[in-house]
C-alpha cells in the first residue's frame, strides 16, 4: 500500500473501525467527533487528529461536512515522524498549516493522478505537523490575535447563505470592524472578503458535486446574490463553470 490523500463528507451516523496504517483526519468544511481508543475529541475548521495503526476508533460526521484523510503506510513513514502516531492525539492548525492544506485541497487533479505527488504532499504536511508539536521553532509564525477562529470559522458556516459584512462579523467576534480586519488578516494572511469569497465557493462546489439542487437554488445557499454571480465567482476563482465542477470535469 502507498500513502493515499482523500477528500469526502464523513457519514453522519456513528461508525466505527481500525486499519493496518496510520491516518491523518482535519477538517474542510463542517466538523466530525472522534472517540480514538477512549480518547474523545473534535475535527473541525481547524484542528485535526492522527490515528494510530490498529486503533479502533468512532467518528461521526457532523452536519454537512468535508474532510481530509492521509493515510500512511507503515513502512513508508519516516522513521523521525513515527513520534506523530505514538499515541491518539489531536492537534490545532495554525494559519501556515491552513494555508498548506488549502493548497492540497486545490491541488486535487495532481495528487489524485500521481503517486509522487502524494508522497511529496503528504510527508510536507507530516513535517509541518512534527515541527509545530515537537520542535518548537522561534521561527515559526504565530497568529498575533485573539480572534477565537473555531467560533468564527462555525459563525460563518452557520450564516454562508446571508450578507456577512466585515460589520457583521467584527460584531460576532466582539472586537472592532478596523481591528478586526487587521487581526483576521494576521491570522488568515486574507482579507475578509476573500475568506467568505472562498468559503462560499466550497459551499457551492460541495453542492455541485454532491446533489441535484439546481443552480438558483445552490447560489442562494451558498449565498451568491444570483446564479449568475455564482457563475462569475467560479470561473474567475476555480477557473471552471458550475456546470464542469458538477460533471467533474
Amino acid at each position: 500500500m502507498h500513502s493515499r490523500i482523500r477528500s469526502f463528507p464523513l457519514p453522519t451516523r456513528c461508525l466505527h473501525h481500525h486499519h493496518p496504517y496510520h491516518q491523518l483526519v482535519i477538517a474542510l468544511s463542517g466538523s466530525a467527533e472522534f472517540e480514538i481508543a477512549g480518547y474523545g475529541g473534535r475535527v473541525d475548521a481547524m484542528h485535526g487528529c492522527l490515528v494510530p495503526a490498529g486503533e479502533v476508533h468512532f467518528y461521526e460526521g457532523l452536519g454537512r461536512n468535508r474532510h481530509v484523510v492521509m493515510d500512511f503506510p507503515l513502512p513508508s513513514t519516516q522513521q523521525e515522524l513515527q513520534r506523530l502516531f505514538d499515541r491518539p492525539r489531536y492537534f490545532t492548525a495554525d494559519p501556515s498549516l491552513r494555508m498548506l492544506l488549502g493548497f492540497l485541497d486545490r491541488e486535487q487533479q495532481l495528487w489524485r493522478q500521481s503517486a509522487d505527488a502524494v508522497e511529496g504532499m503528504s510527508k510536507v504536511f507530516l513535517g509541518s505537523l512534527y515541527q509545530r508539536l515537537f520542535e518548537q521553532s522561534p521561527t515559526l509564525p504565530q497568529a498575533p490575535s485573539r480572534l477565537d477562529m473555531v467560533q468564527l470559522e462555525v459563525y460563518i458556516q452557520q450564516h454562508l447563505a446571508e450578507p456577512l459584512p466585515v460589520a457583521r462579523l467584527a460584531e460576532a467576534a466582539c472586537v472592532s470592524p478596523g481591528h478586526f480586519h487587521e487581526l483576521f488578516r494576521g491570522v488568515t494572511g486574507m482579507t475578509p472578503g476573500q475568506y467568505i469569497v472562498q468559503a462560499r465557493l466550497e459551499r457551492a462546489s460541495d453542492l455541485l458535486r454532491e446533489t441535484r439542487l439546481p443552480m438558483s437554488a445552490i447560489a442562494e445557499e451558498a449565498g451568491f446574490a444570483s446564479q449568475s454571480s455564482l457563475a462569475h465567482a467560479c470561473q474567475r476563482h476555480l477557473g471552471k463553470t458550475p456546470g464542469q465542477i458538477r460533471s467533474g470535469h
